[in-house]
């Protein structure tokens, strides 16, 4: 393929990325069994965390900019498998080459385009319920980027809830709330590790999570939930 025809790939797969990470924002949201036991009144749904907010930023820098083109074409080729709904073929896996996200990640791992391969096997992983080899993946994933840091680190708290290790999830999520600088993102993150830490019996923490989002993003909360989360927390730690 010429690179004239490379280049209107990458232009016309724009929004077919921004919808593949829609799609696997809401279809990655497995993760609640921990909080049914604890905090099922909440209504939280955990899941991996692969924002909309962030579609546009991860498609300027890992689709439109790509340091490796051959890289780059292949995580293309494996969405479209994926749009496809061909899950096993776009994750990939040696099966006859490179062919899906795995072989990606793996063959082109110091790549940005494998990089982000790495993050999208993590969420397949995650979905098929194999938590510790989505964690693998998404250990695998870094980027200089505030924001898509943050995703990683949310991405890895939800699998150490499926995981059971409800410490380290909470130590994850907290990272992903201070990296975030975008205030949709910073406003999920600091909400659901306000929720998790209600959920284990932290409820000072939790409180100073949802009083962040309250003193420096307060137009995230049109509906008045956070006051609600705070007033309940100071009743509960006896901070009124």
């Amino acid at each position: 393929m010429s690179n004239t025809n490379k280049t209107k790939k990458h232009v016309q797969k724009k929004y077919e990325t921004r919808e593949v990470l829609e799609s696997l924002n809401t279809t990655a949201a497995t993760g609640e069994k921990f909080l049914q036991k604890y905090a099922k009144y909440i209504g939280i749904v955990f899941g991996v965390v692969v924002l909309i907010a962030l579609g546009y930023v991860l498609y300027q820098n890992y689709v439109i900019t790509p340091k490796n083109t051959q890289a780059s074409d292949l995580v293309l080729d494996a969405e479209d498998l994926y749009l496809q709904e061909k899950t096993d073929q776009a994750l990939g896996g040696k099966n006859g080459g490179i062919s899906g996200f795995a072989d990606i990640a793996e063959e082109y791992g110091t790549t940005a385009s494998g990089e982000l391969a790495a993050l999208y096997a993590g969420v397949i992983e995650f979905k098929k319920g194999n938590y510790q080899k989505a964690l693998d993946f998404f250990q695998k994933f870094d980027s200089s980027d505030k924001d898509l840091k943050a995703v990683k680190y949310g991405a890895i708290a939800d699998t150490y809830v499926e995981l059971n290790n409800n410490d380290e999830a909470l130590n994850y999520m907290t990272k992903a709330a201070k990296e975030s600088t975008n205030s949709a993102t910073a406003f999920q993150f600091n909400k659901k590790a306000g929720i998790l830490a209600m959920a284990i019996g932290q409820n000072d923490k939790a409180l100073a999570f949802f009083q962040t989002i309250k003193d420096k993003y307060p137009d995230t909360d049109p509906t008045g939930e956070v006051d609600a989360y705070i007033e309940r927390l100071k009743y509960a730690t006896g901070k009124e």
